[in-house]
């Protein structure tokens, strides 16, 4: 089979970090050729590398032209463009609110796609297949195949690794560390964490916790949330903000490449992902690889991958705005989850770790993608 990618490489937008592991891997199983999409001019590569290391990289661009027997597109705004030299074009995508905006895709309606019997949608969870289908698209034209980790990247660290990167952050190993590198758009549901942090730290005063700062890729920084939380009824109520709490949060500002990841996942007691919207949401099921328990919203798109050895639930709301659709994670369920958490020694690590790698490896998900690719191609 011959496989023709046009996508993102390079940065550490969730797109792009996909694509070079989905890449490298279908590149085992078949003769994939690579199209580098250009991004946004916004996104600065320098300051936001995808930490995929350069020979990587190099091998993904050096792909050459032919005839394919699938087009695989992964970029955004969504691109259907009728205009491919292979037997079927599959376009990635996801839809985070279970909808999607006519400015989310491209070169072509729902109705003239659903007309084509050559284009499929791939996406990665059953929460993101609703939204296309919200928006018209007709059923058997959407594959769900999930995302993966890398085995050789994503593993438990040593004792000794952990305490030397812990002593690095000026951390102690008496810390309980909670930590989240999300984007921190709204989706992510970072004031919950926050709020919730803010409350507990007042009990426990041996709590951490981890921020990334995005500000290079998406403008956003932590201390727009924390502003914004001490302007709130939240804050008023429970007085979250204040000087200690303040004090633990350790914002990360460099770019991280894919040690550094592994390693703030491996020091994590809990990853904490309170999210609101999600079209797969991979960085927790990267975390549970390292060992870490993970806490996320129940109801949404980590429902495909979830188990109970990974960690626990938030219970949560839907909630429809206009034509989207959101949860609304409990506070007062993620308080008492990690609650639990602090005062109970987790001693799962390997479980969780054997469970990811088993089911979620980068290399399994490419298989299962191409045998979708196959059923296409024969029917």
């Amino acid at each position: 089979m011959n496989i023709l990618i046009e996508g993102w490489t390079g940065i550490n937008h969730s797109f792009s970090l996909v694509n070079q592991w989905q890449t490298l891997e279908l590149s085992k199983l078949s003769k994939v050729f690579f199209k580098n999409i250009e991004f946004p001019t916004i996104w600065n590569y320098q300051k936001n590398s995808s930490g995929i290391n350069y020979n990587t990289r190099k091998l993904i661009k050096n792909f050459e032209n032919q005839k394919f027997d699938i087009t695989y597109r992964i970029s955004f705004p969504f691109n259907f463009d009728n205009n491919f030299n292979s037997k079927k074009l599959f376009v990635f995508g996801t839809s985070e609110y279970k909808y999607l905006k006519e400015t989310h895709y491209k070169n072509g309606t729902v109705e003239e796609i659903n007309e084509n019997e050559k284009i499929f949608i791939h996406t990665p969870s059953h929460w993101s297949k609703k939204g296309f289908l919200n928006c018209g698209f007709n059923e058997e034209k959407i594959i769900v195949v999930p995302h993966g980790i890398d085995k050789n990247t994503f593993d438990i660290a040593t004792e000794e690794e952990k305490k030397s990167f812990k002593k690095k952050l000026n951390l102690k190993n008496e810390d309980f560390i909670i930590s989240n590198i999300g984007s921190m758009t709204k989706n992510k549901g970072i004031e919950v964490l926050v709020t919730a942090y803010g409350i507990l730290k007042k009990r426990f005063k041996n709590l951490k916790l981890i921020l990334k700062d995005q500000s290079n890729l998406y403008g956003i920084k932590p201390n727009s949330i924390l502003s914004k939380l001490n302007n709130s009824e939240l804050n008023k109520k429970y007085k979250i903000i204040y000087e200690e709490m303040i004090k633990d949060i350790l914002i990360i500002s460099k770019n991280l490449n894919l040690d550094d990841l592994k390693k703030i996942y491996a020091i994590s007691n809990c990853y904490v992902s309170p999210y609101l919207a999600e079209g797969f949401n991979l960085t927790p099921l990267e975390a549970a690889a390292c060992g870490t328990e993970i806490i996320v919203t129940k109801g949404g798109s980590t429902d495909d991958y979830f188990n109970k050895c990974m960690g626990e639930q938030i219970e949560s709301e839907e909630k429809k705005i206009k034509n989207y659709f959101q949860l609304n994670p409990s506070l007062d369920s993620l308080i008492a989850i990690l609650e639990r958490k602090i005062i109970t020694q987790d001693k799962s690590a390997k479980i969780r770790r054997d469970y990811i790698h088993k089911n979620f490896s980068w290399e399994i998900i490419a298989k299962k993608l191409k045998h979708e690719f196959k059923i296409k191609i024969e029917n």
